[in-house]
């Protein structure tokens, strides 16, 4: 773990208790005597505390000092993913976030399974646990959005990742927008017209979940 995340980190004095606690004092063994580096995730600040007092559920930190971190590689890239069964979006959440890329918008392709429906609380639990561990000091942003039509309409320049395309080296869009694992629709695909369709060449038929981290190597 390179710091732990807490939504208040930079206040002055601050409690852990449950899943942080537990990891921090029963899983690694943490001794009072050591400092604790602390991110938020909405300013680039590392903050560093000590342990001020602690006992069996929870502990007291004090604030000793922050400096802030040059951001040397900004997140980057924009994938657009028709959502899938969530337990293969959890899956993949962590090495997409590792590869840092910049943002997700997730929407229902008509060959979606509505009755999928993503925790936003989870997503963030996991990329906040994905950060501590990668290191990573920057939010992955999580959007959604209905479906197609508002796609196309808030991001009119996007890319499609789909068959009979063009190799993907030379994609100049930023977004790239995958389909579920049905792919598109008849009706989806008239309206991709004008749009800049890419392969995954010299792969087989990918799961959704590999066509977005093919993409985002694409775009990153």
């Amino acid at each position: 773990m390179q710091f732990l995340i807490h939504k208040n980190a930079g206040e002055q004095c601050l409690k852990l208790q449950g899943d942080s606690y537990h990891h921090l004092f029963r899983t690694r063994r943490t001794k009072k005597t050591q400092f604790l580096y602390l991110r938020n995730l909405r300013d680039l600040n590392c903050y560093t505390y000590s342990i001020a007092s602690l006992d069996k559920k929870e502990a007291l930190l004090h604030l000793i000092s922050s400096k802030k971190t040059e951001l040397i590689n900004p997140p980057n890239g924009h994938l657009i993913w028709s959502i899938i069964e969530p337990k293969n979006i959890e899956k993949t959440l962590p090495i997409l976030n590792e590869f840092n890329l910049r943002k997700i918008t997730f929407f229902y392709a008509e060959y979606s399974q509505k009755n999928f429906k993503l925790s936003k609380e989870r997503l963030k639990k996991i990329l906040e646990n994905s950060c501590e561990q990668c290191g990573r000091i920057t939010a992955l942003e999580i959007e959604f959005l209905n479906n197609l039509e508002e796609i196309l309409t808030k991001y009119p320049n996007l890319a499609i990742l789909d068959f009979n395309g063009k190799s993907l080296k030379n994609l100049k869009e930023e977004s790239i927008l995958i389909g579920p694992e049905g792919g598109f629709s008849p009706s989806e695909r008239i309206l991709f017209k004008n749009k800049s369709v890419y392969s995954a060449l010299n792969c087989n038929i990918l799961r959704s979940e590999n066509a977005a981290i093919y993409a985002t190597l694409g775009i990153i």
